[in-house]
């Protein structure tokens, strides 16, 4: 190339310049505020460890529970009917999108932390206290007011518009607990469900989780026996007044498949969901885990430290530039 003519490079090379300047810019940033960042850091530290020795650990009560299994040599088999030939043909002619129909199981899922599921749990004193115990008065022998700053101001201000907060639980309260403290994911891709409660106490998160699977089977169990009741009652009346004997036969048969459901719905086995693996929980607490809080506590530490640094730096030569 001849003297004197400038070098000219390409915009890859000019952009890669630039990003190599700016790389080595931050680094002296970084470099010269290094007791902030560490400062930072330290304080993520110490922040992340005193809320771990002031938030009370918990359990975690796991269950799995699938679908009632019809095949198999731990199936129960098809206690209900299942429609098959013409019927599932007529089935599917009802009116109605396909995504209708509402299996047992969905079902069961939808009403775990229904309403209907809390007032039978509300039959057990124990489960109430156990999801409220910040509520109950142990030395009184009753429930009180949530104590607490929060809650004191919730108070002032429900009363300042006319309103009272809740002091004893009614059913809406113990399902909204309930949906509180309750986790469902998937289990890879297939139809069974992972549950997940957290408490304080490792007994009573294995006892409501326990206790809301019962409840949600014997709700849906009710129901099917009420069902099937109604049927079978509708059934005989009808029977009562019918001479042509093809008519009598027809009912006749259907009466006797309403029977063998009824039947089958008092078998003491689960009705929509069994439980592929009953509610356990760890010996210790797992939540909250120190080993990821810590950590991620110290990062966030550092990046505060980081952007604290680089702004003081644009500070200074904000300043520079005035002067």
């Amino acid at each position: 190339m001849p003297d004197g003519v400038p070098l000219r490079r390409s915009p890859l090379e000019f952009e890669a310049v630039e990003s190599a300047l700016r790389l080595r810019r931050f680094l002296r940033t970084m470099r010269e505020g290094w007791p902030i960042l560490l400062i930072g850091t330290a304080l993520g530290v110490v922040a992340s460890v005193t809320s771990l020795r002031l938030v009370v650990p918990q359990y975690t009560a796991v269950m799995v529970i699938g679908p009632t299994a019809r095949v198999g040599a731990a199936a129960m088999g098809a206690r209900l009917p299942v429609l098959i030939g013409r019927e599932a043909a007529a089935a599917a002619s009802e009116p109605g999108p396909g995504d209708e129909i509402l299996s047992d199981f969905a079902r069961y899922l939808q009403l775990f932390t229904s309403i209907p599921v809390a007032e039978r749990m509300m039959a057990d004193p124990l489960l109430l206290r156990g999801l409220f115990p910040d509520r109950w008065d142990e030395e009184a022998g009753g429930w009180r007011p949530a104590p607490g700053a929060m809650a004191s101001a919730k108070r002032l201000f429900l009363a300042l518009v006319g309103r009272s907060d809740w002091v004893e639980p009614d059913a809406e309260r113990v399902a909204s607990a309930l949906r509180d403290r309750l986790t469902v994911d998937m289990v890879g891709s297939g139809p069974m469900r992972r549950l997940r409660l957290r408490h304080a106490d490792r007994a009573m998160a294995l006892r409501i989780l326990s206790a809301a699977a019962q409840a949600t089977d014997a709700h849906l169990r009710a129901e099917a026996s009420r069902r099937s009741a109604a049927q079978i009652a509708h059934a005989r009346a009808r029977l009562a007044g019918i001479t042509v004997a093809e008519h009598r036969r027809a009912l006749a048969d259907l009466l006797s498949e309403q029977e063998r459901i009824a039947m089958m719905i008092e078998v003491d086995l689960p009705l929509a969901a069994d439980a592929i693996e009953p509610p356990a929980a760890a010996q210790r607490p797992d939540w909250p885990n120190p080993v990821t809080v810590v950590p991620f506590a110290a990062l966030a530490g550092l990046v505060a430290g980081a952007i604290l640094v680089s702004l003081r730096r644009l500070w200074r030569a904000g300043g520079e530039a005035e002067s």
